[in-house]
């Protein structure tokens, strides 16, 4: 072997500790994609905000530390900034407009002006597309705004395997063959199963059925979130004149999801869970004691809340419809028959209402209706008319309205659909304000209470199906920065970090998720950055499609989607799929 002389050795060493030390530099001075810089970081995990910077390379957090001496393509100087991870939506409905041909609504700009980087697939139980090949397909071709988390729909798959066939309850045989598509769908990568069980065909299963579903997630490590039976006194198919024997309620909803997690073990979410109704106000105190026994027990129960008194996608009418149809048209399915959309079958709508209100006997059922609806609604005191030819009447309550003229707020309701506009059910758009403030703050106490919106892409130009509408939800502009504002800035009921967790670490520790909830070295670089001192929810009822302030920066796979507090129309979404990597 060939021998260095020592002498040698003084020569050399000091050039391998300038190479040594050189390449040390190279990797002390990596170029970073971005740096952001001197910013207040809420991790996701609800601790306290420490000040830090996050390097970003190829769509990843690399470093979270102090990189004053290191470059960068792009510096972001977040200082006085809160540095938060993206925020993620557990009941979105964003999906139909993912997969839409048009490229305004994939931007989905008026969610991801929100601060949000991913949403939940399959709300409410329903697949936009089936097999989810097909969903992943279309999600492909087109491109979206943001990440999209795969779920197996429950209704979806129910339709799959009983077709119209499906008020009833499934045979052993029908249910295996569910199974047997959940698991396909599992296999594909989905988190879990969705459910909308207070909508068809869901609501004619019984808990045995998602049990056995339950049991197939469990083998997967999923997950289960359902839109439960009901959240009133009475669910949304029922009325006082066409009831028949005892109404789940919504504490019983509550307890069939619980005990889905008991027979399962899984992790379930009672989604966009709420008191609805008058007669269910203050109901949260008494779900909450349910679901701590639960938690205590051992079950993995989590619910999902939305920041608003007002529910539903759009306004509503406050009268029965069949009090608007030919008394020869038997509907005997509830208020969600599919009937009820057959056209021309409110073309006499004046004409039969006039009728059926002067015989004194429907008189009097037509008013029991009403005070359900209206009751169910918040009461005649919160329930506010947003668009009627009269515009006297536009932005007054039912029982102003009725006080204005002397009469009973059933009156006023019935001389709506008498006047009103003609093409409009019931004559007027009206919305209800069916949440107590007092119940939405109780559940955000909750450290298993997850934020969402239940909110579609809205506000799109000339794009029929995502424009809009008069009364529309401000949750579809407003939900997660209203979340910040009012509940935290506002009423200071919780602390940023722990509301910061409601939106980030939490839901993504409940779906499962890998890389993302937190900001983390070797996480996705899916970032918000918030201004707090500006944070504010903008929409209203009479204006839903008012963009929010305070979100500056949203950062999806290290791409921006608001930069400096305006859109780019990116579409740097990616598919998220359970045991696999991001499609």
């Amino acid at each position: 072997m060939h021998k260095i002389p020592i002498k040698n050795y003084k020569r050399i060493f000091p050039i391998i500790l300038i190479w040594i030390s050189f390449s040390f530099g190279l990797v002390a001075q990596r170029s970073y994609d971005l740096i952001i810089r001197n910013g207040r970081i809420i991790d996701g995990t609800g601790n306290p905000w420490f000040q830090s910077d996050i390097g970003i390379v190829n769509g990843k957090i690399v470093a979270i530390k102090n990189l004053k001496n290191q470059k960068a393509k792009r510096d972001i100087d977040a200082k006085g900034l809160y540095v938060t991870p993206g925020f993620i939506d557990l009941h979105s409905h964003a999906d139909r407009a993912m997969i839409s041909d048009f490229i305004e609504p994939r931007m989905a700009k008026s969610l991801t002006s929100q601060g949000l980087t991913t949403v939940l697939g399959g709300a409410d139980g329903r697949n936009m597309l089936w097999p989810l090949t097909k969903e992943m397909e279309a999600l492909n071709s087109k491109g979206h705004g943001m990440n999209f988390i795969l779920m197996v729909g429950h209704s979806t798959i129910r339709r799959e395997v009983m077709g119209d066939d499906y008020e009833r309850l499934a045979t052993q045989d029908e249910i295996e063959r569910m199974k047997g598509l959940l698991k396909e769908g599992l296999e594909i990568g989905a988190f879990g199963m969705g459910a909308g069980l207070e909508y068809r065909p869901a609501r004619f299963s019984n808990t045995e059925e998602l049990i056995a579903l339950g049991k197939v997630i469990s083998d997967y490590n999923g997950f289960y979130i359902a839109h439960q039976r009901n959240e009133a006194i009475m669910p949304l198919s029922q009325l006082p004149s066409t009831a028949k024997g005892w109404q789940v309620d919504g504490l019983q909803a509550l307890e069939e999801t619980i005990q889905i997690a008991r027979a399962t073990g899984i992790r379930v979410v009672g989604s966009h869970h709420k008191s609805r109704g008058r007669s269910a106000f203050g109901r949260s105190s008494h779900d909450i004691q349910v679901i701590n026994n639960a938690r205590d027990e051992g079950l993995q129960v989590f619910i999902d809340v939305y920041p608003y008194e007002t529910f539903g996608g759009g306004a509503r009418p406050m009268i029965p419809k069949w009090s608007l149809v030919d008394k020869n048209i038997s509907i005997v399915g509830g208020r969600d028959d599919p009937k009820w959309r057959e056209e021309g079958l409110f073309k006499n709508s004046r004409n039969n209402l006039k009728r059926n209100w002067s015989d004194s006997e429907k008189r009097e059922i037509i008013k029991r209706d009403i005070s359900w609806i209206v009751d169910h609604n918040g009461g005649q005191d919160r329930v506010v008319v947003v668009d009627y030819p009269d515009e006297a009447f536009v932005g007054k309550t039912l029982q102003q309205i009725a006080n204005d003229r002397n009469t009973t707020y059933q009156e006023v309701v019935v001389y709506m659909a008498l006047n009103g506009y003609e093409e409009v059910i019931g004559g007027a758009w009206t919305r209800g304000y069916g949440i107590n403030d007092m119940d939405v703050t109780n559940y955000y106490k909750q450290d298993y209470t997850i934020t969402s919106s239940d909110a579609a892409v809205s506000g799109v130009k000339d794009r029929e199906g995502f424009q809009s509408e008069p009364g529309a939800h401000p949750r579809h502009f407003g939900a997660f920065t209203r979340r910040i504002a009012r509940y935290v800035k506002d009423l200071n009921t919780t602390t940023l970090p722990f509301a910061i967790r409601s939106m980030t670490g939490l839901p993504a520790s409940v779906v499962g998720l890998k890389d993302r909830g937190y900001l983390k070295e070797g996480f996705a670089a899916d970032i918000t950055i918030i201004d707090f001192n500006n944070i504010r929810d903008n929409a209203t009822v009479l204006n839903p499609d008012l963009y929010s302030k305070g979100i500056e920066y949203v950062i999806i796979n290290g791409n921006f989607t608001v930069d400096r507090g305006e859109l780019t129309g990116n579409l740097p979404g990616v598919i998220i799929r359970s045991n696999h990597e991001n499609f």
